[in-house]
């Protein structure tokens, strides 16, 4: 029993990494995929894969929380009228929205969306 301390810890060591990468909840990622498939056009099954890859791409960037943070301010940034102006006139929600539009641009182009 002794004998295989070592290797579960050695195994454990190999997969928590592995475990933590891929923290985004599922509805999380159904609903980008979504939205990814609705504001692109083509067929379906490979818009599924590509908006999928995406969000994985966005995943290996991103903490959950990192994550929703900026695309909370990528989509609020964009509230006409009155409302919006708080987020729209401050400068560090427009950058981290413009930060968050550039890391979706570029997983995109990684999983040949257009």
């Amino acid at each position: 029993m002794k004998a295989m301390q070592p290797i579960m810890m050695l195994v454990m060591i190999v997969v928590a990494p592995l475990c933590r990468a891929n923290d985004f909840p599922t509805a999380d990622r159904v609903e980008f995929v979504l939205e990814c498939m609705r504001d692109h056009t083509g067929g379906q099954f490979e818009l599924l894969n590509k908006c999928s890859c995406t969000i994985d791409r966005l995943a290996e960037k991103y903490k959950y929380d990192d994550f929703v943070e900026a695309q909370t301010m990528a989509k609020a940034v964009t509230i006409a009228g009155e409302r919006g102006s708080t987020l729209r006139d401050n400068e560090d929600a427009q950058k981290e929205a413009r930060g968050y539009r550039a890391s979706v641009a570029d997983a995109a182009r990684a999983c040949f969306l257009r």
